[in-house]
């Protein structure tokens, strides 16, 4: 007997339209801004062994995703010696965390690391060498030296990510014409491509963005807006923004979220915390396998205790996102609900 026989047209219709249609694949990518576990330079800034890692109270909310990732601000390294600050100041700024702490990374979920910013050459190449060691050995890839990016396949979907700054040894966010090239190479071969970027002034006076390129301490930052816009325009599906170490505007830009800076996420005793700096974010953003943006929320944290991250259940780095968003993009800005869901057009 003819087992169709058994069917009504309507149902035998929808069955034959789904024969071998599988539910397309989709992607959920948890991103975070500056990363700093602790420094051996000035001595004091580690965190006791005894209370465990800054990360164990967020691991949890950063490691159910398909990749996650995040801007390590310093070096991995147990050696190595600093010209930029005296042996005891506390006034200068350098980061070298112990190379135990790949494992802890690792443990946390990240899968992508940045290392293109103003503090991965604070101890030397040998130190930027030895932290792409730690993080080849915990299987994290990472991004910084020009040319170099990370791939990762999930469920089939291939996956880059690669990461620019304005300044040192790194991909060069100033170059734009090369950047673009870059990126546009590997959505040859990649379903999406994601770009970090570690750009623009900083501190709370640099909390609204501008249409124009940035300098902090005499130095050019880039054009944050002019080079995610490129970046998308020559394939890239996400940007991720850190650097400004406070909250800034997101902007839905040809259908692809920038996000012009994550903030602060997890830094140990150096960084200073006062008034927003406090916030940061847990960004959840879910594509297809095409890179199309499907949705996102912002999950807000707040760092206590020296720069231990927590869950801030009153979602203020959201607001202040959805709030500069208007204020600086009134006509892309992204938009968030109360409880830091992003607002898709229907």
């Amino acid at each position: 007997m003819n087992i169709f026989n058994k069917f009504t047209p309507l149902l035998l219709l929808t069955l034959l339209m789904n024969i071998g249609v599988a539910e397309e694949q989709s992607v959920r990518i948890k991103a975070v801004g500056d990363i700093m576990l602790g420094s051996y330079h000035p001595d004091g800034f580690l965190r006791p062994d005894e209370k465990g890692s800054i990360l164990k109270y967020i691991r949890p909310l950063i490691r159910d995703a398909d990749i996650t990732i995040g801007n390590l601000e310093g070096t991995l390294c147990d050696s190595g010696t600093t010209e930029k600050c005296e042996p005891d100041s506390i006034d200068c700024y350098v980061f070298r965390m112990p190379e135990i702490y790949g494992a802890d990374l690792k443990s946390a979920g990240f899968d992508f690391l940045s290392l293109a910013n103003n503090h991965i050459g604070d101890f030397g190449t040998e130190c930027v060498t030895k932290t792409e060691e730690v993080l080849d050995s915990q299987n994290i890839g990472w991004s910084g030296r020009p040319g170099t990016y990370s791939s990762k396949a999930v469920s089939g979907v291939q996956i880059a990510f690669i990461a620019f700054h304005s300044g040192g040894y790194c991909n060069s966010s100033l170059d734009l014409e090369n950047a673009a090239e870059m990126v546009s190479n590997l959505k040859l071969d990649h379903d999406i491509v994601v770009v970090s970027i570690h750009g623009g002034a900083e501190g709370l006076a640099a909390m609204h963005l501008p249409d124009s390129i940035e300098y902090y301490l005499g130095e050019n930052r880039g054009h944050m807006i002019e080079f995610s816009h490129r970046m998308i325009d020559a394939g890239a599906d996400l940007i991720m923004g850190h650097g400004p170490h406070i909250a800034r505007a997101m902007e839905l830009y040809k259908g692809k979220l920038v996000a012009y800076s994550l903030a602060n996420f997890a830094t140990y005793g150096r960084f200073n915390l006062q008034a927003e700096r406090r916030f940061g974010a847990v960004l959840d953003i879910k594509l297809s396998q095409d890179g199309d943006l499907l949705g996102a929320r912002i999950i807000s944290i707040e760092q206590k205790y020296w720069g231990v991250p927590f869950v801030d259940k009153e979602h203020r780095f959201s607001h202040l996102v959805d709030s500069l968003s208007a204020a600086d993009l009134p006509l892309s800005g992204a938009r968030f609900k109360s409880d830091g869901t992003l607002i898709l057009a229907d």
